[in-house]
């Protein structure tokens, strides 16, 4: 059963600045209750089912990795999401956007796929039905506390496996090959996601940037195509073994997330404590 989502009164925010923007809508900083939160202002019109699923979904979650909803409220003809305000930026612009680049360890890019892995393992382990996400990508993923902590946003393409699942859904880069073909999603389908994302973090590149076009791209990864694991010789062998199983062509040859989780936190174990970075 869905949880209630609070509605709370449009004049109990204090709206702030303009921190970010995008096809549904702009989020805001606010005050709230004595905390900071961010609010996301929909466009009139675009209240569509991704939306009310975003919402739906944040609703039943709960874990530390994960960003949390706290409420829904409405000023005249908007619709607003008030959610957990993560100070950082995306992981996506961390990796890749701004000339002065902060260089970061090995420890600290076990540590954020780590907690991606287990944000998802938490998701998958939702009952009745495992819950996937469909669309694990940096640019989905927050940091905070100076790049120690993480957690995965973008909750309007979540689906529960008992619903029918369309392909329409996620980044076509991280996307694994039996869904392009159209194929229906499966948990299976995280696994390969976060092992794309997991290169891209050890990396620093973009997956597939030789590939121009959803077609060519499709070709390429149907094909077999991964990104180079040449670019993360630097690694240990056994996180560049766990990489190539979990974007495996054949999804029932990846690991579990639960498992890929469990030998995340020995990785990150022996990397040993991460810094606090300047983000």
């Amino acid at each position: 059963m869905d949880a209630a989502v609070e509605e709370i009164p449009y004049q109990e925010l204090k709206m702030g600045e303009l921190i970010g923007s995008g096809f549904y809508g702009h989020v805001y900083s606010a005050r709230w209750r004595n905390i900071e939160i961010a609010v996301k202002r929909i466009i009139p019109g675009r209240e569509n089912k991704k939306i009310l699923r975003e919402v739906n979904n944040l609703s039943r979650v709960s874990h530390v990795n994960i960003v949390k909803l706290y409420g829904i409220s409405k000023d005249e003809d908007s619709f607003l999401m008030l959610i957990e305000y993560v100070d950082g930026g995306s992981l996506h612009k961390f990796l890749h956007e701004g000339q002065l680049r902060p260089c970061y360890s090995h420890a600290h890019a076990f540590n954020w796929a780590y907690q991606i892995a287990k944000a998802v393992a938490y998701l998958h382990a939702i009952t009745p039905h495992a819950v996937i996400h469909r669309d694990i990508k940096p640019l989905n993923a927050l940091l905070c506390q100076k790049g120690l902590s993480l957690k995965i946003c973008d909750f309007g393409t979540v689906v529960d496996l008992s619903q029918s699942i369309s392909q329409n859904a996620g980044t076509c880069k991280y996307k694994p090959p039996e869904v392009l073909v159209g194929l229906p999603f499966t948990e299976k389908c995280d696994v390969y996601s976060w092992a794309i994302t997991f290169w891209e973090i050890l990396s620093r590149k973009e997956p597939f940037e030789q590939h121009d076009g959803t077609f060519a791209l499709s070709l390429a990864i149907n094909g077999g195509e991964r990104p180079p694991l040449s670019s993360i010789t630097s690694c240990p062998e056994d996180v560049i073994s766990l990489i190539n199983t979990c974007w495996n062509t054949n999804p029932q040859r990846r690991h579990t997330m639960e498992l890929v989780a469990y030998i995340m936190e020995r990785f990150v174990s022996e990397a040993g404590p991460i810094q606090p970075l300047d983000l």
